[in-house]
């Protein structure tokens, strides 16, 4: 029950998040500091990010802070804490079967999935991850041995291929 309970909760402040959402784009402040602007060009979010990437287009976007890449919210508020070396930001999730699956974020050279509260659902084991059209897709390789899969509805790994990759030299 808790688990439906949460996943209510959790598509309503999504389809929140997306009614409030206009297209913003990251715009550089005469300090450095980067931010979100509308198509008037007027500041929306601060200019506070060492860096900032494209919004996806639910209204979540990739910002970095300290050396550190984390997710803001359509009002800047952090959503995903900036503690990673990377992020992918999911194109529009709230179209698509994993409402509670945000993005992508890199540690080291592994990726892993996290929820919009920066919940990581699946462990650091990601050795390339795509977020393409509301689909995740990920590669693992182990040895000589490549396999690639994308994530069910329930964050269960779907195998799609396995194939045997020419030996290190």
């Amino acid at each position: 029950m808790k688990k439906y309970a949460f996943l209510i909760v959790l598509f309503a402040a999504c389809t929140v998040f997306q009614a409030n959402a206009q297209k913003l784009y990251p715009s550089q402040d005469d300090n450095g500091k980067w931010g979100y602007v509308d198509e008037e060009d007027e500041w929306v979010i601060p200019a506070r990010f060492d860096d900032a990437l494209y919004e996806s287009d639910g209204g979540m976007y990739g910002v970095k802070m300290r050396g550190k890449w984390g997710m803001a919210g359509y009002h800047g508020e952090i959503l995903v804490e900036t503690q990673y070396d990377d992020v992918q930001v999911c194109i529009d999730y709230t179209k698509y079967v994993y409402p509670y699956v945000l993005g992508a974020v890199k540690r080291g050279n592994k990726w892993a999935f996290v929820t919009i509260q920066g919940v990581e659902v699946t462990p650091f084991k990601y050795d390339e991850v795509r977020i393409h059209a509301g689909q995740y897709t990920f590669k693992i390789r182990k040895g000589n041995t490549e396999i690639r899969g994308h994530l069910g509805r329930d964050v269960e790994e779907l195998i799609d291929e396995e194939r045997q990759l020419p030996a290190r030299k």
